[in-house]
């Protein structure tokens, strides 16, 4: 009987280790898949998170160079329409007053000025072309109308008669250097001829209203120049939805909707303006 027994221990003893080794080997299938899963898919995560953050880094970057070129272009018309539009306001009060002591220097001035101008405005140009327009869809043509304007009348509309599309920096910017250029050609003018008092009044009156059109639009420009940097800054709100969380694309700009507000100051002056004079 023990005899039995102890030959039934010996031939069971392979069956519970076969069991052992056969559990050992099931939960080795089962967990080795799940380790090799988990380090392949905790590796591509971090791969795409560490890839989805340079990229956010990239668009950032973008972001602000795009803005300091937009800033950049300001600064640079600012400064050549600022010393334009000083130095003809000079040269009106020299017209009004003939024998002010400073006329001459006032005029050396104006002459320097339009001469710095005549070599910046064409890389001023370009850089508000390149930095404030293009980085938003738009690459204007300057309309014929423009070459008409006779810069005392509100100029911006539907491109047709007397009127420009103010849409693009290029053409406002465009504008202003026509209605700079009739300035400069009338005070360059009233010293080849002698005047009689009322053509002298009606210059003075024509070059000033001209002047006060050039502020409007030097305001307007420069109003229009910071709402797409503002815009450029706000791109970056907007892609902060579930969309970006999976995918950062090509850097896109919008025109402002609040863009067309920089233009109500210019034309409520001139339609109170135009309404006293009927």
């Amino acid at each position: 009987m023990k005899q039995q027994q102890a030959n039934n221990a010996r031939s069971e003893e392979p069956e519970r280790r076969e069991g052992k080794n056969g559990r050992l080997r099931d939960t080795l299938i089962a967990t080795l898949p799940g380790f090799i899963l988990t380090g392949v898919v905790g590796t591509v995560l971090a791969a795409w998170f560490q890839e989805r953050g340079w990229a956010w880094q990239e668009a950032i970057q973008q972001v602000e160079k795009d803005t300091a070129s937009v800033m950049d272009s300001l600064q640079s018309a600012s400064d050549l329409l600022n010393r334009r539009w000083s130095a003809a306001i000079q040269m009106v009060q020299v017209l009004e007053t003939p024998a002010l002591t400073d006329a001459s220097k006032a005029k050396d001035n104006f002459l320097s000025v339009d001469h710095d101008w005549q070599l910046a405005y064409a890389d001023v140009d370009v850089k508000v072309q390149f930095n404030v327009d293009r980085p938003f869809g738009i690459d204007a043509s300057l309309p014929e109308s423009l070459w008409n304007l006779p810069c005392t009348t509100y100029p911006f509309g539907s491109e047709g008669e007397g009127t420009v599309d103010p849409r693009s920096v290029h053409v406002i910017l465009n504008v202003i250097n026509r209605c700079h250029g009739v300035v400069s050609d009338a005070i360059k003018n009233s010293g080849k001829t002698s005047l009689d008092q009322t053509a002298r009044k009606q210059l003075i009156e024509e070059t000033s209203l001209r002047l006060s059109h050039i502020y409007y639009l030097n305001d307007a420009l420069r109003c229009v120049i910071l709402e797409r940097a503002a815009a450029m800054r706000r791109s970056l709100n907007a892609r902060l939805g579930w969309g970006s969380f999976f995918w950062i694309g090509r850097q896109t700009y919008y025109v402002p909707a609040k863009e067309g507000d920089c233009f109500s100051t210019y034309r409520g002056w001139y339609e109170e303006r135009a309404g006293k004079k009927h």
